[in-house]
């Protein structure tokens, strides 16, 4: 079946993408991916900086990073950087993403950064912009644009991040095995990424729900904030982010009264370190509004009003998100069609460089 609109065409190409990014990164990369990952790794500090989309983007890169062992890292708006230059070290490396690279925040701090000499490396898919020709050192994601929300832009800068990450052990390749895991996560996302629409589909009540409370534990939350970019610039719809033991201690209160507050909340839980805890709080929410979502492991017997799982690839934590992703994504577009919103539609797309 032909998809007319932008957003579901972009989504359904991002396997491909991704595929595509990776051959280029282990290939005709190989060289450069190396030498940026020793870069990385002999700096004193790691700064991840970006804004919107791209911000997120640096999420998967952040997680691994800090499963790596690596402590002296932090993950930085770009607004707050250009705000606070005393805050900025001689020592560290600031690591830009972004997909035009001419969002005003980015280029505006790596044009800065050059002439106060501060060393910058940036993950682009635009190798001219303003950011790319003012950093230090530049990567080029060589994916296609999306056309209006960042859907492949999100994903192949991610996977370009986490394969920086996986050279700054000073390996001359990529494990093969890590190559075969992400090969066959790709195929699984081509295989099932209409399956997943047709579950979502399926679901009644997400014409009802007003907002979302995204609920997770460790990466999951990362993974979360951008399942909430992706459901208001695609759905329109509002999404609150917060670890599921944070929910318990008050905002849980928004869904046991849910029979006499106006607005309706559909509670989201990405299962990601499951014990008895989140259990018993995921249980009290489905008693209270049984119309919640659960995405969690294969063979979960966790309630939820629609369940999905999540497949078993060999990938953790900032390479899951990769897949995860997919579901979310797909989400966000299914919440626009529910309530009648052309999704991705923009009133102004002057914010991408403004």
């Amino acid at each position: 079946m032909t998809e007319t609109n932008p957003i579901i065409n972009n989504i359904y190409e991002q396997p491909a993408e991704l595929n595509r990014v990776l051959d280029d990164l282990i290939g005709p990369k190989l060289d450069q991916l190396r030498e940026l990952g020793r870069i990385m790794a002999l700096a004193g500090e790691l700064v991840l900086t970006s804004m919107g989309s791209a911000f997120y983007s640096l999420m998967p890169m952040y997680e691994e990073l800090r499963v790596r062992g690596y402590r002296n890292v932090s993950l930085e708006e770009t607004g707050d950087l250009i705000r606070h230059p005393e805050r900025m070290s001689r020592g560290a490396l600031y690591v830009l993403m972004s997909r035009s690279g001419e969002s005003r925040e980015v280029a505006d701090f790596a044009r800065w950064c050059r002439e106060q000499g501060y060393t910058t490396l940036s993950v682009t898919m635009t190798p001219t912009s303003t950011m790319a020709v003012n950093s230090t050192y530049m990567l080029h994601d060589i994916s296609s644009y999306d056309d209006i929300v960042c859907i492949k832009a999100y994903s192949t800068m991610a996977l370009t991040g986490l394969m920086l990450v996986e050279m700054m052990d000073g390996r001359t390749r990529p494990s093969d095995q890590l190559v075969a895991r992400l090969k066959a996560a790709f195929a699984w996302m081509e295989a099932n990424k209409e399956s997943i629409l047709t579950q979502l589909e399926a679901i009644p009540f997400l014409k009802d729900a007003h907002g979302f409370y995204l609920l997770s534990r460790s990466w999951g939350i990362n993974m979360m904030r951008s399942a909430s970019l992706w459901l208001e610039e695609t759905a329109k719809t509002p999404a609150n982010i917060m670890s599921i033991d944070n929910f318990y201690h008050g905002p849980m209160e928004v869904i046991r009264s849910h029979a006499i507050v106006r607005a309706v909340t559909c509670p989201v839980l990405l299962d990601v370190q499951p014990d008895d805890r989140s259990a018993m709080i995921w249980e009290k929410v489905n008693q209270a509004v049984p119309q919640s979502l659960y995405f969690g492991p294969k063979g979960s017997t966790m309630p939820g009003g629609a369940c999905f799982e999540l497949p078993e690839l060999g990938l953790e934590g900032g390479w899951l998100m990769l897949v995860a992703a997919l579901y979310f994504q797909l989400l966000s577009y299914q919440v626009a069609v529910a309530n009648g919103i052309e999704p991705g539609f923009f009133y102004d797309e002057g914010w991408v460089v403004l």
